[in-house]
């Protein structure tokens, strides 16, 4: 029998963040075990850890592969780890990832993680890219995982409808779409696609911050922000740029503990 913990990451309520499934295992697991686990949790991270020494072995899955970098299943797995006693809570978690070392740490109701960031550079959208996205463009770039994209307002931001095939063929792992906030609780707002990797949009995602981060740092002239996913579900994400890392912060909310039948 496989346990699984079900969390909502940067959220303070069941009912909005982004759902991430947690697996602790007691070594190193069959990437094929971990693909079919996370394809019947069917969200769109399944994270599976174990602990190394001092540290934990962390990997995450979406529904159809393996990647490199997640946010939410980060804070997720960090949570479990402190929620279920295998970690004190006043320590931090220390994960070891395809992205290096990543730290986790609580900071009374909020988590904060500690992830490399992620600078975009400029890139020449395709032409037909706009009407992909279901609305206009400001301005295009990328930082080599996933394509940035400025829109107007949030007006224009929260009417994208996007071509989901269309998107899977641009070649990354997604496409984040983003503009100012015209709301005072929030610096930025942005949304996140990915249909390539079998998450059309994604409720909350963290490793996209570490682009936002930077972006809206150098455009606002602060390196302390507060963004807003603006996904049905929704999310609040605090970033702090700090030199060549971001710190996120977010909080979480346990939904349900799954037993799979092996």
């Amino acid at each position: 029998m496989t346990e699984v913990h079900v969390i909502t990451a940067f959220a303070d309520h069941p009912a909005a963040g982004n759902p991430a499934a947690v697996c602790l295992t007691g070594g190193p697991a069959d990437p094929a075990w971990m693909q079919s686990v996370a394809r019947r949790m069917n969200l769109s991270e399944t994270a599976f850890l174990h602990r190394i020494d001092q540290d934990f072995s962390l990997r995450w899955f979406t529904p159809t592969t393996e990647v490199e970098l997640c946010g939410h299943a980060t804070l997720a797995s960090a949570f479990v780890l402190w929620e279920t006693g295998a970690l004190p809570t006043a320590e931090p978690a220390r994960f070891q990832t395809l992205s290096g070392e990543l730290t986790c740490r609580r900071d009374g109701h909020w988590i904060t993680m500690d992830f490399p960031a992620s600078p975009v550079r400029p890139w020449s959208a395709p032409a037909g890219l706009a009407a992909d996205l279901g609305g206009p463009i400001v301005a295009s770039f990328t930082t080599g995982m996933d394509h940035l994209v400025e829109v107007a307002d949030e007006t224009v931001l929260r009417r994208l409808r996007p071509d989901w095939a269309a998107l899977a063929r641009l070649g990354q792992r997604g496409v984040i779409a983003t503009c100012r906030s015209a709301d005072p609780r929030w610096d930025f707002v942005s949304r996140f696609f990915a249909p390539a990797i079998g998450v059309n949009e994604d409720p909350v995602t963290g490793s996209t911050h570490c682009a936002l981060a930077p972006f809206w740092a150098a455009r606002l002239g602060r390196t302390t922000l507060t963004g807003y996913q603006a996904s049905a579900r929704g999310g609040t994400v605090r970033v702090e740029v700090r030199g060549q890392r971001v710190v996120l912060g977010g909080k979480a909310v346990r939904l349900d503990r799954v037993v799979l039948p092996e």
